[in-house]
């Protein structure tokens, strides 16, 4: 939860979401008004840091808070509006990945064969991930599974075969994805402006 709290304060345009709402220097008088709890990231890191919080979901609460206060605050349309929106869709990704992995107990079996739902999944969550990101994911297929890849007859397209790859090698490119979904993938990572 740190890793992702880090990166998301790491984005530039994470700035108006690092420290409390500064409403009296804003002039915002209304705002202790119609937000109710405040929260903002930097806080939420120290709290983290100092072992503030019981577990991983009292962490995604106060930082569904910082979006949501933000959204509740600012009008639709506006830029912070869908600033918060797009840190919120981007944080609810990154938190999903980590569930499963957390959930998956990491994939420490290596030879545990990878169910029907985790494949799904697996298969959804690649298309989330960037073109650098995928192209390790390639490269970990060719070394440990490459009849899982079919390439067309395009130079740059390559099918992958999710049902073929070894058990091994299932669970090293699913820890390898949900990790780029922590570490910062999601909608900002791919796109240039927010």
């Amino acid at each position: 939860m740190l890793k992702i709290l880090c990166s998301t304060i790491a984005r530039p345009e994470s700035y108006v979401f690092r420290e409390p709402v500064d409403w009296k220097a804003l002039e915002l008088h209304d705002y202790t008004d119609i937000v109710k709890e405040p929260r903002d990231l930097g806080t939420i890191k120290k709290k983290l840091e100092s072992g503030g919080y019981d577990n991983v979901d009292e962490v995604a609460k106060d930082v569904r808070l910082v979006w949501s206060n933000c959204m509740l605050y600012n009008r639709d349309g506006s830029e912070y509006y869908h600033l918060a929106d797009a840190f919120a869709k981007a944080f609810e990704e990154a938190y999903a990945a980590l569930r499963k992995l957390v959930g998956a107990g990491d994939f420490k079996d290596d030879n545990r064969v990878p169910s029907v739902e985790d494949k799904t999944a697996l298969s959804y969550d690649i298309f989330k991930i960037d073109n650098a990101d995928m192209a390790r994911v390639l490269t970990m297929i060719e070394e440990d599974s490459p009849a899982a890849l079919a390439r067309k007859s395009a130079a740059d397209e390559v099918l992958i075969n999710i049902d073929a790859l070894s058990p091994s090698c299932f669970s090293k490119v699913n820890a390898f994805v949900l990790s780029c979904l922590i570490n910062g993938g999601g909608p900002l990572k791919k796109k240039s402006k927010v």
